[in-house]
């Protein structure tokens, strides 16, 4: 059964119908009458000869034909032979409302597994378990029984909306409607323990009726096909928005290496959310605000944004809170600035724009011709209007509509009034104009926008000229410090020189070689971060100093101290960490931040599939704050980005060839100045292979 006719069936048939309203069958089989369902609805509930004026059944086998699609919630210990009955009499779809099946543990999910066996034996597909239902507005069908569906209006909209979450799909449904915003489909995936999120994306792509595609996702069930779907969205210019939970990694912890606790699961699906196009968004709100805006205004860029308001200091406000997400103001052309300067005091004409800032008096429609002379500008903006109480609400936001639409310009308004401006919502309502009460939702929603305008297809990362794939050791385990030379040397990766010592007379034989100064490092299986154990002594600048200090290692450390190693002192005008670790989801991926021993504290990082292009590397480092130390502050020489690039690519092919090996691989730090960069201390933790 296709999803299409999922959720556009002939016929339904609503397991445990009643008219009783305190029961989940009572209220989604009145919401599905109420909302005027065309196809053919079979009750079924043995108890009743008739519900709300149609015959009942009192079991699947009893309808006239076989109900193209099955609903129901009903215990969990009944679930399975309403499954069987389904299937063995033709049904090809069922929605399985009933929780506490792999949502509640192994037992559960048996039972779940169980399920999934007897549909697909039949060709039947199911939607949850532990799900809300769906409600397809395009199709006027609602399998729901959420009081926000007990309205007159099931507004029909572009957006098509698919939810891990039940309850956040009806209340994310009774949001928008109450802004005029409507959905082309609404599904609930619950369990996705057959049916799941990706299939009802593929869907919205092929659906003409749906133009933005929304996703609430708590874990993808198919990480690959995300990554198919999403390049497919892309193509076809669909675009698709995206609210995570679980953002926050608290599981990650600092054990093997810096970089597995900078990359948690969110962080590696945000970077290929980005290199794949795809808007995260970290609110509801401004998701639906987002596609409201790009169903409004198809194909249209934005780049910056125009602020127009009935306040100054909203002006002022709203361009603080936009310039901290890094979306800039508009720069008016010189005919722009022209024609405002007709109508507002000198000074007073530049963007924010403030109505009170107006030469003339009342009677001059200042709100509409203001937007209109905007409108024309050529710049790909938005207006962003951001309305406060003012005399005539109504009027000024009717006008700044009205010459936005004629103008071609898109916009969303910001109402910050609160009943007040009830009247003036209701004008962006019949014009089907974005709108929100937040400024925070209109922010998120602009940063939003300026993302998938921004967006460009990587480029395709290139191996370096005579780069081998050098082999890796077969043991398990950490790689030790020579191993790890050797690695990173075979890879082009500049390692500063170094001697492995069991004894000070060996680190003083080291050294000579070296020369001083040099830095002395404890080694150990028990010494994970050198620096954080107390083993690394710098700036050592003789022989005398260089056996205090490896006597100083041994006092402190005791047997935990297996070795020590020598090398010379390196310095840099910046640090930075690079890393490989390998996500849950996507694979390996390669971590590039600040550096040093405030990495974690710092946490100024990015991350990237891998292998990356020497342009991809660019762009993540420009991305990072510590990229402004790199192009050179207060009068200092930039540093040595080309060979930071370099390292970067090499590291990536690195990762790419051993993903099936390499756990963890961590430099910290990568030392550069205005030369180049060295690598002064690596990590790396090799598993069995996989497969």
């Amino acid at each position: 059964m296709s999803i299409a006719t999922l959720l556009r069936p002939k016929s339904v048939a609503v397991i445990g119908a009643s008219e009783d309203q305190t029961k989940f069958g009572g209220r989604l089989y009145r919401l599905l009458l109420k909302h005027r369902f065309a196809g053919t609805v079979y009750p079924i509930n043995p108890n009743r000869a008739e519900l709300f004026g149609l015959k009942t059944y009192k079991d699947l086998r009893s309808t006239p034909t076989p109900a193209d699609l099955v609903v129901m919630a009903v215990p969990r210990h009944l679930v399975s032979g309403v499954i069987v009955e389904a299937a063995e009499i033709g049904v090809r779809g069922a929605i399985i409302i009933t929780s506490k099946f792999s949502d509640e543990g192994t037992e559960g999910a048996a039972m779940e597994a169980e399920l999934v066996t007897i549909a697909r034996a039949a060709n039947m597909r199911l939607i949850g378990p532990n799900c809300l239902g769906l409600i397809s507005p395009a199709n006027q069908l609602v399998l729901c029984s959420s009081p926000a569906l007990d309205t007159d209006v099931l507004p029909v909209g572009a957006i098509g909306f698919a939810s891990q979450s039940g309850a956040m799909m009806a209340t994310v449904f009774d949001r928008a409607r109450g802004r005029g915003v409507g959905f082309s489909h609404c599904v609930s995936v619950g369990n996705q323990a057959d049916l799941e999120l990706c299939d009802f994306v593929e869907y919205f792509l092929d659906d003409d009726r749906t133009r933005v595609i929304c996703t609430y996702v708590e874990g993808l069930k198919d990480p690959a096909r995300f990554v198919a779907l999403a390049k497919r969205a892309r193509a076809m210019g669909k675009p698709w928005l995206m609210v995570k939970a679980g953002r926050t990694d608290s599981g990650a912890r600092a054990a093997f290496s810096h970089t597995a606790s900078l990359a948690g699961t969110f962080a590696g699906l945000q970077a290929m959310c980005r290199d794949l196009g795809v808007v995260i968004l970290d609110d509801f709100d401004a998701m639906i605000l987002l596609a409201a805006a790009l169903a409004r205004f198809p194909g249209r860029a934005v780049t910056s944004a125009t602020i127009l308001t009935t306040s100054g200091g909203g002006g002022a406000i709203s361009a603080d809170r936009l310039a901290s997400t890094g979306v800039k103001l508009t720069e008016f052309a010189p005919q722009t600035i022209a024609a405002l300067a007709e109508h507002y005091s000198a000074g007073q004409a530049s963007n924010p724009i403030d109505f009170g800032g107006r030469k003339g008096g009342e009677s001059l429609d200042i709100a509409g011709v203001t937007t209109t002379i905007i409108a024309a500008d050529p710049a790909f903006d938005a207006v962003v209007a951001v309305l406060t109480t003012s005399p005539d609400m109504r009027t000024t936001t009717a006008s700044i509509a009205d010459a936005t639409l004629d103008g071609g310009k898109p916009a969303i308004f910001v109402m910050t009034p609160g009943p007040a401006a009830d009247t003036a919502r209701a004008e962006l309502v019949g014009r089907a104009l974005p709108f929100t009460d937040a400024l925070e939702d209109a922010v998120r929603a602009v940063a939003g926008w300026r993302d998938y305008s921004a967006w460009t297809m990587p480029s395709p990362a290139v191996r370096p000229v005579g780069m081998p794939i050098a082999a890796l050791p077969a043991e398990p385990g950490p790689l030790s410090p020579a191993a790890l030379d050797a690695l990173l040397t075979a890879y082009g990766l500049p390692i500063a020189p170094q001697a492995v010592c069991t004894t000070p007379d060996e680190a003083l034989r080291a050294a000579e070689t070296i020369s001083y100064p040099v830095a002395l490092k404890a080694l150990g299986q028990d010494i994970i971060h050198k620096t954080e154990a107390g083993g690394v002594i710098l700036g050592i600048d003789g022989p005398a100093g260089l056996q205090a200090a490896f006597a100083d290692l041994q006092f402190r450390l005791g047997p935990v101290l297996q070795a020590c190693l020598v090398q010379p002192m390196i310095k840099g005008d910046a640090e930075l960490i690079l890393g490989i670790t390998q996500d849950a989801q996507f694979g390996p991926m390669l971590v590039i931040g600040a550096g040093g021993i405030l990495v974690e504290l710092l946490h100024d990082v990015a991350l990237s599939q891998v292998p990356v292009s020497a342009e991809a590397a660019h762009s993540l480092l420009a991305g990072l704050r510590v990229s402004a130390l790199l192009r050179g502050i207060r009068g200092k020489p930039a540093l040595a980005v080309a060979a930071i690039v370099d390292c970067i690519v090499r590291l990536s092919w690195l990762a790419h060839d051993h993903w099936n090996r390499l756990a963890e691989l961590d430099i910290n730090p990568l030392m550069v100045d205005q030369n180049g960069c060295t690598i002064v201390d690596a990590r790396a933790l090799l598993t069995g292979a996989r497969s």
